[in-house]
């Protein structure tokens, strides 16, 4: 099933492209190949051009779950990814520069539409809100999942919350024991409204819409 477009929603840099919608990078209009976790890294840093994004902001939001060792070895990894796509070097960047022990500079100039607030959408689950970003938010074991839940009755590829604009739609991804939203399984897109409660196998999380967002909601639901 295809996901929501949101129209304008690209950032350009050099020769590459990046459509928040569809979660793609492009360079010269062709497609290439990268993973959501790394794909996601490089959203933060270009959500802030030009400014130190923290190993530990990119952990709080990317890796809340995930172990110190596991978590170095995935964020390293991730950044060794970005760095293949964009055909950048750690020792020479011109896109994605290491700061020692602290973090990563996306120092390459930016055009187009700014980003949306990073905590705009979000999903609580155990009591910390997880933010939600632009395009594809998938939930599931996987450790690139945008939330991971290591539970046994969720699926590796559970279900996936598309962000488009002033938008939220839930879908699931064929898991083996079904997605609820509000206590009903679903079996297609579904507009998600602020508080809306979603079931992932035993796990319970809650749909949250920033302020401005979540009155944009309620009036288009009216």
């Amino acid at each position: 099933m295809t996901a929501p477009h949101a129209a304008g929603q690209v950032v350009r840099f050099g020769i590459f492209e990046v459509d928040l919608a569809t979660g793609e990078l492009r360079r010269k209009g062709l497609r290439v190949r990268l993973q959501e976790q790394p794909f996601q890294v490089l959203r933060m840093l270009l959500e802030r051009p030009g400014e130190l994004v923290r190993r530990e902001d990119l952990r709080q939001r990317l890796w809340p779950e995930v172990l110190s060792a596991d978590f170095e070895q995935g964020l390293n990894k991730a950044v060794h990814k970005v760095r293949l796509a964009l055909g950048d070097s750690a020792d020479n960047p011109r896109f994605v520069e290491t700061l020692a022990r602290r973090g990563y500079r996306f120092i390459a100039a930016v055009e187009g539409n700014p980003l949306p607030p990073p905590d705009a959408f979000s999903v609580n689950w155990e009591g910390r809100a997880i933010p939600l970003s632009e395009g594809c938010n998938t939930i599931g074991r996987e450790h690139d999942s945008t939330i991971c839940i290591h539970l046994a009755s969720v699926s590796r590829r559970h279900a996936r919350i598309h962000i488009s604009g002033e938008t939220a739609v839930l879908e699931d991804l064929g898991s083996k024991n079904g997605t609820l939203l509000k206590g009903q399984r679903i079996r297609s897109l579904s507009p998600l409204a602020d508080g809306d409660e979603i079931g992932v196998g035993s796990a319970r999380l809650v749909f949250h819409a920033g302020s401005s967002r979540s009155a944009t909601l309620t009036a288009q639901d009216t």
